[in-house]
């Protein structure tokens, strides 16, 4: 190879590692600006600092055209019918701190979250804490849900989304677990994507007591 063809094939390489360089950039660069995007969304705010636990979930083609509901706004209101045969709507909790709390028989960060939070409903419930546990019931089953609910002994209101409207159209479910943590003037202090620690949930829990 000749001096000429040696200088432009070196030339050629130094161009290709400035573009793959570039490119490197620029999708740290977007990468980080989605995540500050979401962060100033209130939406992962409270995520660990290692990867979240979160099972995905496969959305109808007919939700989530409602506002998506950040800290700061009022929280959606709903009514749902709850495992026991009655009706539970989140306004006739105003003056309570709520968790809500989206899941699933089928997900497994659920029951890995699950005892935790039956914890920290037993110690604050008196402080008129309430947990709403909200089944996507559309993609379970009843005889599921009756089960988990005894093997994880949750004495909170279990409540049935059997057409997704609540999850996925008016809360936008991003993945489950999911918690929404709403203060006493119904509020939403903090939305958190993914299984949560004991110590986590203690943490967001007092913010709400306030």
């Amino acid at each position: 190879m000749n001096d000429s063809a040696h200088s432009t094939g070196v030339r050629l390489r130094r161009g290709w590692l400035l573009i793959g360089g570039l490119l490197g950039s620029l999708a740290l660069g977007l990468g980080l600006g989605w995540l500050i995007f979401w962060s100033d969304l209130g939406l992962a705010r409270t995520a660990p600092t290692s990867t979240p636990l979160v099972a995905t979930l496969q959305a109808p083609a007919n939700v989530g055209s409602a506002p998506l509901p950040v800290a700061g706004v009022l929280a959606p209101d709903f009514t749902l019918k709850t495992l026991d045969g009655g009706e539970v709507s989140l306004s006739q909790f105003r003056g309570r701190p709520v968790l809500i709390n989206f899941w699933a028989t089928w997900c497994g960060p659920c029951r890995l979250e699950m005892p935790e939070l039956v914890r920290a409903y037993e110690a604050h419930k008196a402080d008129g804490f309430v947990i709403l546990g909200i089944d996507l019931t559309f993609q379970d089953s009843i005889p599921d849900v009756q089960a988990f609910v005894q093997e994880f002994n949750m004495t909170f209101p279990v409540l049935l989304d059997e057409t997704g409207e609540v999850g996925l159209d008016r809360y936008q479910l991003l993945g489950l677990p999911m918690s929404v943590f709403v203060d006493r003037d119904g509020i939403i202090t903090r939305i958190h994507i993914g299984a949560m620690t004991g110590e986590q949930i203690e943490e967001l829990v007092g913010e709400i007591l306030e």
